[in-house]
């Protein structure tokens, strides 16, 4: 069964940290990259100064269009990177979040005496392995029970007292519901 989910910001403040983490290393790597490109422009102005070619009009107005020229695009690929980075860390936490949520509310249903259905996840989500531990977890436990059950019924066919066999009997009812759930 194909499990598709629609909210991708399901820890938001989990998700937010690492996307924005992702955001500061776009922005780092960008202002590195327009450094080092901005470095290079300017040791060309030094060039183009010292050889005293920044008389002439042509040169200067070539040297403003390549300051222009870059500094747009750098700002673009700024901006560009970091949402594509961001994005791309709400896609990734999304694969490991999903999955925890799931597992947290398995572990909430069995913590309340309840044996919900197997997990099931995304083939491409995170987890895969706990995701088998926990149903093999799940399949033991119903397993006890079921054998508990069954010691249970046979204890009350034994009891005399119709007091404590009702108490016993509640106990049966209670864990089969447990297990039913």
């Amino acid at each position: 069964m194909k499990v598709f989910r629609t909210h991708y910001l399901i820890d938001r403040d989990f998700q937010l940290k690492y996307a924005f983490l992702l955001a500061c290393v776009a922005i780092f790597v960008s202002i590195l990259i327009g450094g080092i490109v901005w470095y290079a422009l300017d040791e060309s102005y030094r060039v183009l100064q010292e050889a005293q070619l920044l008389e002439q009009p042509e040169v200067k107005s070539l040297i403003q269009q390549w300051k222009n020229f870059l500094t747009f695009n750098l700002v673009i690929m700024l901006c560009a990177t970091i949402a594509f980075l961001t994005l791309l860390g709400i896609l990734i936490t999304h694969k490991m979040v999903g999955p925890i949520f799931v597992l947290k509310k398995k572990f909430q249903a069995v913590s309340e005496g309840y044996y919900p259905t197997p997990m099931n996840l995304r083939k491409n989500d995170e987890f895969q392995d706990v995701k088998d531990q926990f149903n093999r977890m799940l399949g033991v436990l119903k397993r006890q029970t079921e054998e508990d059950i069954k010691l249970l019924e046979a204890i009350s066919l034994k009891i005399e007292d119709s007091h404590a066999r009702q108490s016993l009997q509640q106990l049966i009812q209670k864990k089969k519901k447990a297990g039913n759930r």
